[in-house]
């Protein structure tokens, strides 16, 4: 044989007697279950070299490179480099025998004085399993009536039963259940269950096709080491630098012979170190190993197992293969609705899809890899060339709205929401484009057109809910239509009073579209409207979470929203110019004021802001028919996607208020926390005090209903509904602890009942406790519970719970003996009536007494005082 000369596998058994792993190689690693890439990349290949019929094809047979060994005296090699790939193809060879029911012909070939030729020597159980696969005699039987997959050789169908040929050898009487310990059997079970799936259902005799020397359709080239007298010592090295490929370096090997097919079709460029302009397959092959591999090494994640910034270069290719896929099937919408779950997993992250599965998707095309390479060099334009992001935002730009270096890190960390990705894609399509018409950026000239760029769409996409890819899809074709106006977005939003953008808050669009009116009026209205954007009243350090962007409901106070409506612009003379200035800085200063107290939790103020608001109307939003929320609460829990808070009231009421019963609901709503803050005791200065002032005043009026009332007066209970939801309606008033009834649920007039017994306790003497029965179900009603009064032998106790209408008071006896007839006298005296109730277990009758007259929170209290008031009488006689 001429060294280096190809050949089959079939054909080194000519040359060898036998092949073997020997015992310094790793176990076997491309069956591995986390090797799913390069194991189906590698089949994929097989399998297009063995489809392709060479008795008509002149195309050269697939080369799978260099096979290194030593042969020793007895003719056994001794496998250096081409381990993985000759494992693989064994078990290929023997699946496509056992298959095509050629395993006779296979078993004559392959073994040897009743061994197999092909062995591993890492482990014993390794090579005995390779022994035990080959001395089987019924295995092709089996497989071809009990197999999952199986093409019938008469008629061509193919049959579905419950086995595959992985769960076929494991269930064999010969096979050991240890050998499942073995990591080289487990990964053989693997790879034959990848083989079955990638080729049983072809009905070409592809046995025949793989041994067929005279026209061979897989081959490599053999070396013999032992005939270049290379040392033992050089025999390790080597063994110790002959890793499989990592599934990125298989990745870019693929995505590099793509490109490489379609590569006139991608534009040139210039490449100094190749001396001048070369063409986009050549480009992309220096560039990916040089200069963007020394970019993103530079951000890679480096753990106590892991140096390699292999994750945060795919996580970062698999993110712009999304974006171009989402593209390139704007027009097929349905398709592209059905197909892009498959690029995602939980939460917005990434799924890792192979080279195939992106293939078939048709994700690789020559836009891809125009737009990849660009995007690429825009981030390693670095001037100084020290392998770090280019950056192109102002040095003073305080990061609010997009921070370059934080966002391409949790890009390469796949740790994006929706709207960072929205955020991520608008801030390099903006570049992209400039790129593109100018052939060069300077950041100078760019600079302030790209701050209003970046402003805008974070707050359309920070103030938009995305909850699903569908949302997200559609959002970003909106970034993209934005970003094709020729036209700066502040004129493009001027310009374009009927602009619509899908899938982004229309209540967000319309309030950019005022403030790109104002800004452009003056710089005047351009530092107020920024300032009231980021909140810096009274705290530069801090960005409070309530506005973000969202401030509509100033534009809505200071009256510009009613102008803008009427004219589509404001285009107001001076004089009007002055007063709209004079309203909007008025209101920025109080909100502001206001929500510097509310940064972290209401109840560190009792609740004051939600109680004022309350005390000029019902401010909740709605969550159903009688389910509101109280916006007491900054947690996010069961709130997400309905987005109960502060935020939602003050925006702009266009798409909320078509939920509403009215068009009207929601500005109504807004006109409450209008009129708190343009009451005449609010004070901007100590906000705090002035709000418990005009609840005060509120309270002292006597003109509230009964539940906003105590709920004015009682923080407490705006602290029950520790997310703020409540029932409200004719019959019945629910503080939810959480949000549903099927959580700890209080009800409000008993628990009022207990908060202004708890004042002074001793009103309910002789007895001790209040005890306040929280419930989870709608089955039985929350209720007061006041005991701790013993007397002639017995517990007794009161019972309070809220009826639709009135109010349920009940005596009881905790013991079975009878009332004492001191004790008779008071309760009947105070208007209690004995009754009868019989035990379901024992059938005894059971005596307690009830008042159910009483209607309000204070006939309740005045009647368990004076009736405790004689209760005590008698004890003291």
């Amino acid at each position: 044989m001429n060294m280096g000369e190809r050949v089959t596998f079939n054909e080194l058994l000519d040359i060898v007697n036998f092949i073997e792993i020997p015992i310094i190689q790793r176990d076997y690693a491309q069956g591995r279950k986390d090797q799913s890439e390069v194991r189906n990349a590698f089949l994929d290949s097989l399998f297009s070299a063995l489809i392709r019929d060479k008795t008509y094809d002149d195309q050269p047979s697939l080369n799978l490179d260099f096979v290194y060994g030593d042969i020793d005296d007895t003719d056994t090699l001794s496998v250096l480099d081409g381990q993985q790939r000759l494992t693989t193809l064994f078990l290929l060879h023997w699946f496509l025998a056992v298959k095509y029911n050629h395993l006779t012909e296979f078993k004559a070939r392959f073994t040897l004085k009743g061994n197999s030729r092909f062995t591993y020597k890492t482990r014993p159980s390794s090579s005995e399993f390779f022994d035990a696969l080959l001395s089987n005699g019924t295995i092709q039987q089996r497989y071809q009536t009990l197999t999952k997959f199986n093409i019938d050789q008469t008629t061509g169908s193919s049959k579905i039963n419950d086995y595959t040929i992985d769960q076929l050898i494991a269930d064999s009487t010969w096979f050991f259940s240890a050998w499942k310990q073995d990591p080289t059997v487990q990964a053989c079970l693997n790879m034959l269950k990848a083989i079955e799936e990638r080729f049983a259902l072809c009905n070409e005799d592809f046995y025949l096709r793989i041994v067929d020397s005279d026209n061979p359709c897989i081959t490599f080239q053999f070396l013999p080491l032992s005939k270049f007298g290379l040392s033992d010592e050089l025999y390790i090295k080597m063994n110790a630098r002959g890793k499989l490929l990592t599934p990125f370096e298989n990745f870019k090997a693929n995505l590099q012979q793509t490109i490489k097919s379609f590569s006139k079709e991608l534009p040139n460029y210039d490449l100094a170190a190749r001396g001048g302009v070369v063409n986009g397959y050549e480009y992309f092959i220096h560039k990916i190993d040089t200069d963007w591999a020394d970019l993103f090494w530079t951000y890679r994640t480096v753990g106590d197992k892991h140096d390699s910034y292999d994750d945060e270069l795919m996580n970062f290719i698999r993110l712009i293969i999304l974006y171009q896929y989402i593209i390139d099937t704007k027009n097929n919408d349905s398709k592209s609705e059905d197909n892009l779950n498959t690029f995602f997993g939980q939460k917005a992250k990434l799924q890792h899809l192979t080279i195939a599965q992106y293939t078939k998707l048709n994700c690789f095309t020559p836009n891809f890899v125009t737009n990849l390479i660009g995007l690429l060099d825009l981030l390693d334009l670095d001037d100084y060339h020290n392998h770090h992001l280019k950056t192109y935002l102002p040095d003073a730009y305080n990061k609010t709205h997009y921070s370059e270096v934080s966002m391409f890190e949790k890009v390469l960390a796949d740790n994006t929401s929706y709207p960072e990705k929205l955020r991520f894609y608008a801030f390099y399509r903006f570049l992209s484009k400039k790129l593109k018409s100018a052939k060069s950026i300077d950041a100078n000239d760019i600079q302030s057109e790209l701050v209003e760029w970046v402003r805008v769409t974070y707050n359309l996409t920070e103030n938009t809910i995305f909850n699903t890819s569908k949302d997200f899809l559609e959002a970003l074709l909106s970034i993209e239509k934005l970003s094709k106006f020729d036209s700066p977005i502040l004129n493009t939003l001027t310009d374009r009073p009927g602009l619509v953008l899908s899938r982004i808050s229309e209540d967000q669009l319309v309030e950019e579209k005022i403030k790109a009116h104002l800004i452009l009026r003056s710089d005047q209205w351009k530092q107020a409207i920024l300032e009231a954007e980021k909140q810096t009243f009274f705290n530069s350090d801090k960005k409070r979470p309530f506005f973000d962007g969202q401030i509509g409901f100033l534009l809505n106070f200071s009256g510009i929203l009613e102008y803008y409506r009427e004219h589509g612009d404001c285009k107001w003379e001076m004089d009007q110019n002055s007063i709209y200035f004079a309203n909007f800085e008025k209101y920025a200063q109080s909100a502001g004021a206001v929500f510097d107290l509310l940064q972290h939790n209401s109840s560190d103020i009792n609740y004051i802001w939600e109680r004022a608001v309350l005390s000029k109307g019902e401010y909740f939003t709605q969550r159903g028919q009688d389910r509101y929320n109280l916006l007491s609460s900054r947690s996010t829990k069961h709130n997400i996607d309905r987005d109960h808070s502060w935020k939602r009231l003050l925006r702009i009421g266009s798409a909320y208020m078509k939920r509403e019963e009215t068009s009207t609901k929601i500005e109504e709503r807004q006109s409450y926390i209008k009129a708190v803050l343009d009451d005449k005791d609010f004070d901007v200065y100590d906000v705090k005090h002035s709000l418990q002032k005009i609840c005060d005043k509120a309270l002292a009026s006597n003109s509230l209903v009964k539940w906003r009332e105590h709920l004015i007066r009682h923080p407490e209970l705006f602290k029950d509904c520790k997310q703020g939801f409540i029932l409200r309606n004719e019959e019945e008033f629910i503080l939810f602890k959480e949000a549903q009834r099927n959580h700890t649920q209080y009800e409000l007039y008993s628990r009022v009942i207990d908060i202004k017994l708890r004042q002074d306790k001793s009103l309910i003497k002789p007895f001790e406790h209040l005890n306040y029965q929280e419930v989870i179900s709608s089955a039985i009603p929350a209720s007061l519970k006041i005991e701790g009064w013993h007397y002639a032998d017995s517990d007794y106790y009161f019972k309070i719970f809220k009826a639709p209408n009135n109010f349920i008071v009940l005596f009881k006896n905790g013991s079975s003996n009878d009332y004492p007839q001191e004790v008779t006298d008071v309760l009947e005296s105070s208007g209690l009536q004995r009754e009868y109730t019989k035990e379901e277990e024992t059938g005894d009758e059971a005596v307690h007494y009830k008042i159910s007259s009483l209607t309000t929170v204070d006939d309740v209290i005045s009647q368990l005082i004076q009736t405790c008031n004689s209760l005590r009488s008698i004890e003291n006689e």
